[in-house]
């Protein structure tokens, strides 16, 4: 059986590492499936540690998704099937110039199937039409319009898509100075009974392997992703009662001063707030078991293994 050949942005990161894992751990994935593994610099220790542990199954491309051309021409055409497209905020050239480009090469190419992971803007219709006023939302929202209306200009024969929504990460929570920080703030800008949803990175990865592995069940589907919804005191116990200690916390004012300093930052828990994150996670069990926070905890996050 010849392999489905797959090409991974951000394969070394969070949400791209966690595709390609759940990828290869589906039954027969190693076989399956043959992984080009996008990263900046094939020469990194991670990017290199990646292609020595899948030997055979994943291969390193060496590549910029601003400038998507050679990523391609280095391969023939039609080689590549299916494509999982991550976005980073933090990049120096706003999302839409990550995405678009790199979309449009991809049909160039021949890639038959488009999975692009989003954010939730409060449930799976309302995000449609609810961009919001947060830099890296909005940007995301275009993204998302972009590949739907490019997929329905070629009449649904070219390419199909998938969105992928999440909400959260509940990996912010894992040992370090962000998780006092996302704690604070999420003490400083929300209500005591407002509940916040998150969904584990190990989830993402899951739902995307779904995606990539049976296109044609996933064509057309935008789908928010969430495993829990918490007030910051449920959060708080459930941490304390799974890793025996207080959910770390830095000072309240330093929340308040980065969400101040940094409006993006602020804008984002202002609609945790007001508005909030509208996943159905029941309906998303029924597609597959996501992980709680008391089960991250356990099973996938640092805390247990310090």
């Amino acid at each position: 059986m010849t392999p489905q050949n797959i090409l991974i942005v951000g394969a070394t990161g969070k949400q791209g590492g966690s595709a390609l894992k759940a990828l290869l751990e589906l039954p027969d994935g190693t076989s399956r499936f043959h992984i080009f593994a996008l990263t900046r610099n094939a020469q990194s220790e991670r990017a290199k540690r990646l292609a020595s542990d899948h030997k055979g199954a994943v291969s390193l491309i060496e590549g910029d998704i601003t400038n998507p051309r050679p990523i391609f021409a280095s391969q023939p055409e039609g080689l590549i099937h299916c494509i999982f497209i991550v976005t980073d905020p933090r990049a120096k050239v706003p999302e839409e110039q990550q995405a678009i480009p790199l979309i449009d090469e991809a049909v160039a190419h021949g890639v038959k199937h488009i999975v692009f992971t989003s954010v939730d803007r409060g449930g799976d219709e309302k995000s449609w039409t609810n961009p919001t006023n947060i830099k890296h939302f909005l940007a995301k929202h275009n993204i998302e319009i972009y590949l739907r209306d490019k997929a329905e200009k070629e009449g649904g024969s070219k390419f199909t898509w998938t969105i992928l929504r999440p909400v959260a990460f509940m990996d912010n929570l894992n040992p370090g100075f962000l998780c006092s920080l996302f704690t604070a703030m999420w003490d400083a800008a929300l209500s005591p009974n407002t509940k916040l949803q998150l969904v584990a990175t190990r989830d993402i990865g899951i739902f995307a392997a779904k995606a990539l592995s049976d296109p044609s069940a996933w064509s057309g589907k935008a789908l928010g992703l969430a495993g829990d919804e918490l007030t910051l005191t449920e959060a708080r116990a459930i941490f304390q009662r799974v890793v025996g200690k207080p959910l770390p916390q830095t000072w309240t004012i330093l929340g308040r001063g980065v969400m101040w300093g940094m409006k993006e930052m602020g804008d984002m828990f202002t609609f945790f707030e007001r508005e909030g994150y509208g996943v159905d996670i029941e309906a998303l069990k029924r597609e597959a078991p996501v992980q709680n926070l008391e089960t991250w905890l356990r099973d996938t996050s640092d805390w247990l293994n310090e």
